[in-house]
């Protein structure tokens, strides 16, 4: 069409109104989606935004209560430490200087327990007595410059120095820097026991502001409260705060903030992707609305030019018949809008594979391992495709955090998108959790799939770079049809299990069926023998049974994967009763859990030998403090029985237990909090007070029967508890 009957068209009223009103409509259906998406997507990213900072925040809230849960566990050990009363007893009680053996005793002590907690954000552990010039360290003393007073209340959890806290003058650095410190009494004898002394844990400020930084932001500020003071605050208040109750005591808050800027959220890329296409559609369907607007205001053109150009003879019945004819057309150009509906529905019209929620139900069925987004149907639009799930294990303890597993998720699928960039397969990668990610290699081509995961095996080896990461591929079958996706991703995980036997490091492909898989040995009566072995605290017997099971089914034989994972099933029910019948495991801390992760034969069977030798440590330590509780009572109720016999004396008990006079001394402090003598004494002349008031029995008689073997005896030691003479008290 020429350019001058293109603008004639422009400037007819008609064909502006037939333009118009496709054109207006289609723009405002357009502009009223990108509105709305705009704003659906500002939302989501925003409310994501939050979530993640929360998980942050809630991150460095739980490695908070981690700390304070071990200041508290050192305070209870120390509390609890034999080196500790010894020296206390002596110190305290006896009024007297440590030997060098006890010294040595209490700083060995002392270092053990601050070594049974590896946190780097503990620096130090100190026990002070009251009134004492020295502090006791792991491996140290300190000598200060004044006697050392009792906290200020108990426990004390704050920022304060160790000098200023105990009131206390030294030159050491260690008593004058300031570290958020956890403080308790000392009490010694038992939690009856009034304090003799303090326990102090000092924890880095520096170690918690590190913590800060690397679980939440570097620009987050913290402040940390205990019952509404404030203990720890760095940097002001910012504009987004998260507030995180302690689980480990509910009077201390962490608060967070953060500026707003950090919580400012972008759309993602995958929503710009939606936004664009819709603007090019709008631009596309315009188009198509003016070449289609210019189509059917053609025969209204020719209508007018038929109309314009009668003679003028025939003026009045051309008008006419213009008019006639004009009411014709209109009546026709509404017919042909009316087939604009048929039109629109064809070209919106997709195919089945642009239809997300196909693809992403089918691999859901394979344990939901996460989500395929649209970008990845068209890549997966080939003749043949095959699924396999890579999994990560890293051996060292120190690396296996979650940001290690998640460093190490980003290499793969860094890996996959080079590889689906190179000439071979389409590749998309779909995590699982942090361990595993599910692979979909699609090609034309039937050949070359084993080839690609062998070299997606080799490129994320090299690309890991270190020995601890060790990579196992389980690869599905070939397959041609999408629908069975969730199929092949359940093959992959089940090649994966062979992961079992043939240990990790290596690429797995489905195993060929076999008609009559051989049994497993196990032994009739092991449940019996483990009970009779835990009960007997036999670890090298239990150690020799699981030996014995691990020898005749995976040395002497060969067994495929399916039945030795039978195997490892029927191990777990069979350690888990027998633990059952030979203890009460809710006095003990272990929990035995079977293994769901992907993991080798050898790594189950060393993690039952890691629960027996846990088992039967804790076992021991409760059958040790059984024993030791009734030595004490027994002790006491002696004591209470003969406490007015004349042969009554501290030598006298001990032999009857046959144990030393420190020890029934230790007892009397941690129970009556008094010395043995001082008991005795108490209870002996309280009682002839009774019998001054209540009988007329002779002073002499009173006597015998309290334990006194003399009347002179029986008089000092009424008149130093009484304050008065037997004769005086009874008048």
């Amino acid at each position: 069409m020429s350019g001058t009957k293109r603008k004639k068209y422009l400037r007819s009223g008609l064909f502006k109104q037939l333009f118009f009103s496709y054109a207006l409509i289609l723009l405002a259906v357009f502009a009223i989606f990108i509105i709305w998406s705009l704003v659906s997507f500002h939302r989501e990213a925003e409310e994501l935004e939050t979530r993640k900072w929360e998980q942050r925040a809630a991150s460095w809230g739980a490695w908070m209560d981690q700390q304070l849960m071990q200041a508290e566990m050192l305070c209870s050990a120390v509390n609890a430490s034999e080196s500790g009363r010894m020296a206390l007893q002596t110190v305290y009680v006896e009024k007297q200087t440590m030997n060098s053996l006890q010294m040595y005793n209490l700083l060995g002590e002392l270092n053990r327990i601050k070594g049974s907690v590896r946190s780097t954000s503990v620096h130090n552990l100190i026990l002070a007595f009251q009134g004492e010039q020295k502090l006791f360290l792991p491996g140290a003393v300190y000598s200060l410059d004044g006697e050392c007073q009792a906290l200020k209340t108990s426990p004390f959890f704050g920022l304060d120095t160790a000098a200023g806290l105990l009131g206390v003058r030294g030159h050491q650095i260690l008593l004058n820097k300031e570290y958020l410190i956890y403080g308790e009494d000392y009490t010694g004898f038992g939690s009856q026991s009034s304090p003799k002394g303090q326990v102090l844990v000092l924890i880095e400020p520096d170690q918690i502001r590190s913590a800060l930084r690397d679980r939440v932001d570097g620009e987050a500020s913290l402040k940390m409260t205990r019952r509404g003071q404030t203990v720890l605050e760095t940097g002001e208040a910012r504009d987004r705060v998260f507030s995180i109750p302690s689980a480990e005591d509910r009077t201390v808050v962490y608060e967070i903030s953060l500026p707003g800027a950090k919580m400012a959220s972008l759309l993602p890329v995958g929503a710009w992707i939606p936004l664009a296409v819709m603007v090019g559609a709008s631009f596309l369907f315009l188009l198509i609305v003016y070449r289609n607007s210019l189509r059917y205001y053609r025969p209204i053109e020719n209508i007018h030019q038929l109309v314009d150009s009668p003679s003028e003879g025939r003026k009045e019945a051309a008008e006419e018949k213009k008019s006639d004819e004009f009411d014709a057309i209109l009546r026709g150009i509404a017919s042909l809008i009316g087939e604009r509906n048929g039109y629109r529905e064809r070209m919106v019209t997709i195919t089945p594979y642009a239809r997300q929620g196909m693809l992403q139900a089918a691999v859901r069925g394979a344990g939901n391992p996460g989500t395929l987004v649209e970008e990845h149907f068209t890549e997966l639009k080939r003749d043949y495709y095959m699924a396999g799930v890579v999994n990560v294990a890293i051996l060292r303890d120190s690396a296996a955090t979650e940001r290690g597993y998640r460093d190490r998720q980003e290499l793969i699928l860094s890996v996959c998108r080079d590889l689906s960039e190179a000439d071979g397969p389409q590749v998309v990668a779909v995590p699982e959790n942090l361990q595993n990610t599910f692979v979909i290699a699609a090609s034309d081509e039937r050949d070359g799939f084993a080839d690609f995961f062998y070299r997606l095996y080799d490129q994320i080896v090299e690309a890991a770079g270190d020995g601890d990461t060790m990579i196992t591929i389980g690869v599905g079958h070939l397959e041609n049809d999408l629908e069975r996706l969730s199929s092949a991703c359940g093959d992959a995980q089940a090649a994966m299990g062979q992961m079992l036997t043939g240990g990790r490091g290596a690429v797995y492909f489905p195993e060929e069926n076999q008609d009559a898989a051989p049994g497993y040995y196990f032994p009739k009566d092991a449940q019996k023998q483990m009970i009779r072995l835990l009960k007997e605290k036999d670890l090298q017997g239990l150690n020799d049974l699981l030996d014995e099971i691990y020898q005749k089914n995976l040395v002497e034989t060969d067994l495929p994967a399916e039945v030795v994972r039978q195997l490892a099933d029927e191990l777990y029910w069979t350690i888990r009763k027998a633990l059952r019948n030979a203890y009460d495991l809710s006095t003990t801390h272990l929990r035995l859990e079977p293994i769901r992760d992907a993991a080798t034969i050898e790594e189950i069977f060393e993690y039952y030998r890691q629960v027996f030798r846990v088992t039967l440590s804790e076992a021991g330590d409760m059958e040790e403090k059984d024993r030791e509780k009734n030595l004490e009572d027994g002790i006491c109720e002696y004591l209470e029985t003969h406490l007015y016999d004349q042969e009554l004396s501290l030598n006298s008990v001990a032999d009857q237990f046959g144990v030393s006079t420190k020890m029934v001394g230790l007892v009397c402090k941690k129970r009556y909090g008094q010395t043995f003598l001082n008991y005795v004494r108490d209870r002996q002349i309280h009682h002839a007070a009774e019998m001054l008031q209540e009988t007329d029995l002779s002073l002499e008689e009173i006597a015998a029967q309290c334990g006194f073997a003399n009347i002179l005896t029986f008089r000092r030691n009424f008149r130093t508890v009484m304050g008065v003479n037997p004769s005086e008290y009874r008048a």
